[in-house]
Formats: structure tokens, C-alpha cells, sequence
């Protein structure tokens, strides 16, 4: 901005001496005019009083010439400036100009010609001059006349207009400067402010925003810096939650495969170095199938979850109603009844992955202890959507874990669920295989309670 107020300034300043130097050169043409009718007026009246001498019969002399020169300065009413007058030879004859010594003769004599009037304009003593030079003959009178005109006020006011533009710009420019230097600070601020949140951020701070409450370009950088910062914290966030999800699964399968693995090599171990009675074989072979079908079935579920994606499901026309009645009745729970509400409906569905989502619900729904002893499964339409709820009024979820718990081996109560059977993959398969379906898993639960798991599937008309 500075740079562009300097670049105006010299401009301006440009086109104001242009003008001075267009004024001065107007004002000095004019003199030129009014000097020239001076000269030819005062040779005029030099020409009328020498013939008036040889009408006469006297002889015009120098003395006449010296009586010329003062008889026109009062002709002239003392408008005259100075007066020279030159032989044929360009020999001085006489001469009223008290700085002619000063006058360098070399221009004299280049402005002494016979064929054409001539003009030039001199500086002496710190005085500018125009002279004038003629050729006059009259008479068998041959002489040069050479009148000299102060034309010094015309560059004063020159020099006077230039010195009043310096000082006006020099003034103008110093306080745009300073306007210049405010303004810019206003300006820069919010820059200066999105800089240092730049390097707060850079360092690792990302709760930082700009707080910039402007409408310019300048609001609107801000605006996008913050909507950036924004998606970097989400995705920061987003990473270091997969972190811990993956540090949460190697940890959850390293200690399901090690829990199991460690009771079986146990057990086996005893009996193969020991001959045992029934009393301690049974037992101890029962552990060894428990352990080892707990195993099977997370391996199963490991390869589900491996094996899950678009390309290998096909969503079907099902009937609902139907699948999940003939899914219930395979479904054998000790001390727990499953009772169905569901209307009829048509849905799209791969029906055997949607057993897989009914089968692990109603055993979680089973594992939450529910007081009276009943699994509820309700299904109703709602604008063509067809929304499938699993209920028990069971122990709940504390609410800070309610959206980890379809990670993989998440488990709220490690030791509970290991007692139940649980691996802790469950949720996390049925939120994948309802991701295919263009569903997702919904968890409402309130510890004490109960809790309502439901997802939706799309109704075909």
C-alpha cells in the first residue's frame, strides 16, 4: 500500500509539474509576443528620429543615438528595459544595459543577423534576460539594435509553483505514510493472528481457532482456516480413535486366543502326564471342549468379519415375519422366552447374514440377565422402512461405553462376558453385515434398565 500511495504521489506529483512547466512555457510565449512588439516599436521610433535628422539636413551622430535612447525611455514611460546598438561590423557603438560586460560576446555575435529578427533568453547574475536583435538601414544608416528585456519573475513564479508542489507532496506524503502504516496494521492484524495460530497449531494445539469477525477476504481465509483445522481435528481424531481400536483389538485377541489356549494346554498337560480318576478327567476334558468350541467360534466369527464385503452378499426380497420366526425357533435359551410383535412386511435382505445379526442380539439381549426372563423382538413400518427392534430389560450399558461397543473385543465387563461366552466381536460383526444392508446399529440403553437394540431395513412395495 505504501508502494502504491509513492507511485500515485509521483504521478500526481508528474502531472502537477507538467502543468507548471505547460504554464511557464504559455507565459513565456506570450512574453516572447510582447517583447517582440516592444522591439519593433522602440526600432520604430529610432527609425522616425532618424529621418527626421536627415530631413532636417543634419547628420545623424552618436550624440543623436544617446538623445534617442532618452528620449524613448520616456517615450516608454520608463517601460523600457536596456538597449544596445551595434555597428554593421558588430562593433558596440552604445549600450544603457549595465551587465553587458557580463554577456558572453560569442552570443552577441550569433544573435547579430542581417536576414532575420532574433531572440535568445540568458541567465546573468542570477537574472534571466530575453534579448532581442535587428538589422535596421535607413538612409546610408546601417546598425544593429539589441534591446534586453527582464524576464526573471516569469521563472520565480516557475520555481516558486515547483517549490510549493515538493513541499505539498512531501506533506501529503508524510501523513499517507502514516495513514498508510495505520491502516496497514489494521489490516495485517488478523493476519499476524492467523499466523500465530498457524504455529499453535503447527505444534500440535488443534483446540485453537482464529477469531476474526470480518466480512472481507480476510474473514472469509479465516473461515476456511478454521472449517480446515476443524476436519485436521476430526481426522487426527478420527485416527488416533482407530489407533486405539486396533491396539484395542490386538490386545482383546491376543488375550481371547491366550485365555483358552492356556486352560487347554493346562488340562492337556495334566492329563497326559498324569494318570487321573474320573473325578478330575471329566472335568478337566470338559474344560478342554468348552475351551476349545469358545475358539471355534471365534475363529468363525474372525473369518465373517474377514470375509464381509458388497461384492460377496446379494440383498433378496424376504419376507421378514417369516425369517425371523423360523430363526427364533432354531434359537434355544435356558430360562429365557423370546416373544414376537412384528407386522408383515417385505424387505431386502441377505437372509443369512441377517440370521447372524437376529442370533447375536438375542444372545447379547440373553447375556444382559433381562428381570423378566423374556427377549423382546418388535418390527413395525414407518415410510417405507422397516424398523426391527431387540429389547431387554436387562443390566444396561453405562452410557460413556455405549459407542464403543461395536468395536471389535470391546467388552464392558471383561470378566462377565468371558463368564457368558462373549468374545467381544458380536456387535461388531452385526454393525458391518447392517452396514451391507445400508443400515446401521442402533443402541439405546440406561443401566439398571434396559436396553433397546434396533436397525432398519428398506421395505419393498
Amino acid at each position: 500500500m505504501l508502494g502504491i500511495v509513492i507511485i500515485i504521489s509521483i504521478i500526481l506529483s508528474f502531472s502537477r509539474y507538467i502543468t507548471v512547466r505547460q504554464n511557464f512555457i504559455n507565459s513565456l510565449e506570450s512574453s516572447v509576443k510582447q517583447n517582440a512588439n516592444k522591439h519593433k516599436l522602440e526600432r520604430y521610433y529610432l527609425d522616425s528620429n532618424i529621418v527626421s535628422k536627415l530631413q532636417q539636413g543634419e547628420e545623424f551622430t552618436e550624440e543623436h543615438l544617446y538623445e534617442y535612447i532618452s528620449s524613448l525611455t520616456d517615450y516608454m514611460n520608463n517601460d523600457l528595459e536596456s538597449i544596445e546598438i551595434y555597428s554593421e561590423n558588430k562593433v558596440k557603438i552604445i549600450s544603457s544595459f549595465p551587465k553587458s560586460n557580463k554577456l558572453d560576446l560569442d552570443n552577441i555575435y550569433d544573435l547579430l543577423d542581417k536576414e532575420v529578427d532574433r531572440y535568445i533568453i540568458r541567465e546573468i547574475d542570477g537574472n534571466n534576460y530575453m534579448v532581442f536583435s535587428s538589422y535596421y538601414t535607413t538612409c546610408n544608416v546601417n546598425m544593429y539594435i539589441v534591446n534586453f528585456y527582464d524576464i526573471t519573475t516569469l521563472y520565480e513564479e516557475r520555481n516558486r509553483q515547483l517549490k510549493d508542489i515538493m513541499y505539498t507532496d512531501i506533506i501529503v506524503l508524510a501523513i499517507s505514510s502514516i495513514a498508510v502504516a495505520i491502516f496497514s496494521r489494521f489490516l495485517t492484524n488478523p493476519i499476524e493472528k492467523l499466523n500465530d495460530i498457524t504455529k499453535k497449531i503447527s505444534s500440535g494445539n488443534f483446540n485453537e481457532r482464529v477469531k476474526v469477525k470480518t466480512n472481507d477476504e480476510i474473514g472469509e481465509l479465516a473461515n476456511s482456516f478454521n472449517k480446515m483445522t476443524d476436519e485436521i481435528e476430526n481426522k487426527i481424531n478420527s485416527l488416533n480413535l482407530s489407533i486405539k481400536q486396533k491396539d484395542d483389538f490386538i490386545t482383546g485377541f491376543s488375550h481371547e486366543i491366550k485365555t483358552p489356549m492356556t486352560a487347554i494346554i493346562g488340562y492337556s498337560d495334566l492329563l497326559r502326564l498324569k494318570n487321573c480318576d474320573d473325578e478330575v478327567k471329566i472335568p478337566a476334558l470338559n474344560y478342554i471342549y468348552s475351551e476349545s468350541k469358545r475358539l471355534e467360534d471365534l475363529s468363525y466369527k474372525l473369518l465373517s468379519l474377514m470375509e464381509l464385503s458388497e461384492d460377496k452378499i446379494e440383498l433378496k426380497e424376504t419376507r421378514i415375519k417369516d425369517l425371523i420366526e423360523r430363526i427364533c425357533r432354531k434359537i434355544i435359551l435356558e430360562n429365557i422366552e423370546i416373544k414376537l410383535e412384528l407386522e408383515e412386511a417385505i424387505v431386502k435382505a441377505d437372509e443369512n447374514l441377517l440370521e447372524v445379526v437376529i442370533r447375536n442380539l438375542i444372545q447379547n439381549a440373553k447375556k444382559a440377565e433381562p428381570k423378566d426372563k423374556c427377549v423382546h423382538i418388535l418390527g413395525s413400518c414407518e415410510q417405507n422402512r422397516y424398523i426391527l427392534s431387540v429389547i431387554d430389560n436387562g443390566i444396561g450399558i453405562p452410557k460413556e461405553h455405549i459407542q464403543r461397543v461395536t468395536e471389535d473385543f470391546y467388552m464392558v465387563d471383561k470378566s462377565r462376558s468371558r463368564k457368558n461366552g462373549g468374545t467381544g466381536i458380536g456387535l461388531s460383526l452385526c454393525k458391518k453385515i447392517l452396514a451391507l444392508h445400508n443400515s446401521k446399529i442402533n443402541i439405546e440403553s440406561e443401566e439398571n434398565v434396559g436396553t433397546n437394540v434396533y436397525f432398519e431395513l428398506e421395505v419393498i412395495n
